[in-house]
């Protein structure tokens, strides 16, 4: 095919594309969760992107607000000018948190948002430490892979760039909450101690492509304590878990707390790049004109499609969707794994689910056998890839879901059975 050889031929072997298989699937066209081939062959696509495509694909709603936005012949200006679907976007983003007093920094992936936001709290503070925390993802850029945990993706390429960044402990469950607080607040005594006070507290509320661990309210509680109490900025990443997914707007807003900046990308547009930073008052107008640009940040395609994306989720109420239909999909489905010796652990919280194995080959040959025999699409996480991941569109129907977790169910359980 015309296609894998072009991409084989010249395609940084970085990409993801050939991780799982040499000859992986070439779609022509989606249509809600469903991917198709050239030749009619239908998958379900329980991937979304990386929890991005968290609406499906070809959506009616973001198709009319990306043709409307099309049709004024702007597909780019900077941010040197005004543009309507960025000043939308803006008011549709405040709607959405609830939140008039708030400032905003648009950008072009999660990685960016996580650099605008290390940036600023460095900016402000006038310190360079961060404290982050074991098992985080930030992303795969200089600043945003410094405060990424996994040593396999982090040391060939940091080195002492990343010595500004500390890994605290994150709870696996509630009863190491206490415990991690207490670990993470004589971190940053002992760092303030040698003159090295902590800019910012980076955390994910709850942590997505490490395997769906928490939400641990009283950890997020504490964290916000102790980064008042130091005068530090609590940085919430909500990347993967924001805007629907976790079955809040946002997947802090379980613990009840107000975090300094909230970190958003993926589900944000659902489509298109597009990520943004939103601080707590003026804190991103503290910086001047310039301080911390990019050419194609606030898009007004992407922007367009954002706009479409978030009032699809509050028109049609996702939010309650997520919880009602998909969460209990989730529960019979661990319900019906738990006498699988092969499955160490099922854990899910909203439309993200992560069943844990032995090792990571078992759960890449569960991703493949699932690929190939039930033309279903799904996720390869946790702290070393032991997790398949299943990762619906929040829209997804009940009944497509069961099915195919039925589907999943007995491919793990026969494979269960050989070995």
């Amino acid at each position: 095919m015309k296609e894998l050889y072009l991409t084989k031929k010249f395609e940084s072997t970085a990409v993801n594309t050939f991780r799982l298989s040499d000859t992986p699937p070439i779609f022509v066209r989606g249509e809600g969760p469903w991917l198709f081939t050239e030749d009619n062959q239908k998958y379900l696509d329980l991937v979304c992107g990386s929890a991005t495509t968290n609406l499906g694909h070809n959506h009616p709603s973001q198709k009319f607000a990306i043709s409307e936005a099309l049709k004024s012949g702007i597909f780019h200006t900077g941010t040197r000018l005004i543009s309507p679907l960025r000043s939308e976007l803006y008011s549709s983003l405040s709607h959405f948190l609830g939140l008039e007093d708030i400032s905003i920094h648009l950008a072009n992936s999660g990685s960016e948002a996580i650099e605008t936001a290390i940036k600023l709290s460095r900016f402000l503070s006038g310190n360079e430490r961060i404290i982050a925390f074991e098992g985080g993802y930030h992303g795969r850029t200089l600043g945003a892979l410094s405060v990424t945990h996994s040593e396999k993706i982090r040391l060939p390429f940091i080195g002492k760039i990343g010595d500004f960044v500390s890994f605290s402990q994150y709870p696996r469950d509630n009863t190491e909450v206490d415990m991690c607080l207490e670990k993470c607040e004589r971190q940053l005594n002992h760092y303030v101690k040698h003159d090295q006070p902590i800019a910012a507290i980076l955390v994910e509320p709850i942590q997505g492509v490490s395997g769906v661990w928490g939400p641990y309210p009283a950890f997020l509680q504490g964290l916000e304590e102790i980064a008042k109490k130091n005068k530090s900025l609590l940085i919430v990443d909500e990347i993967w878990s924001g805007m629907g997914r976790s079955g809040k707007n946002f997947s802090y807003q379980y613990s009840n707390i107000s975090p300094d900046l909230i970190v958003i990308g993926k589900g944000l547009s659902a489509s298109l790049p597009l990520s943004a930073v939103i601080a707590k008052g003026d804190l991103l107008k503290r910086w001047g004109a310039g301080s911390h640009t990019s050419t194609f940040q606030g898009n007004p395609i992407a922007c367009a499609a954002a706009c479409a994306t978030i009032k699809e989720i509050k028109d049609t109420d996702l939010v309650t969707h997520v919880n009602e239909i998909i969460e209990p999909c989730f529960s019979k489905f661990k319900k019906d794994l738990r006498n699988i010796t092969t499955v160490k652990d099922v854990r899910f919280v909203g439309a993200q689910c992560a069943i844990t194995f032995d090792n990571s080959d078992l759960a890449n040959q569960i991703q493949n056998d699932t690929m190939e025999k039930a033309k279903i699409l799904t996720y390869g996480g946790g702290m070393n890839g032991e997790c398949v991941m299943v990762l619906p569109p929040i829209n997804i129907s009940g009944k497509i879901l069961s099915t195919a977790l039925t589907q999943l169910l007995e491919l793990i359980s026969e494979m269960s059975n050989h070995n």
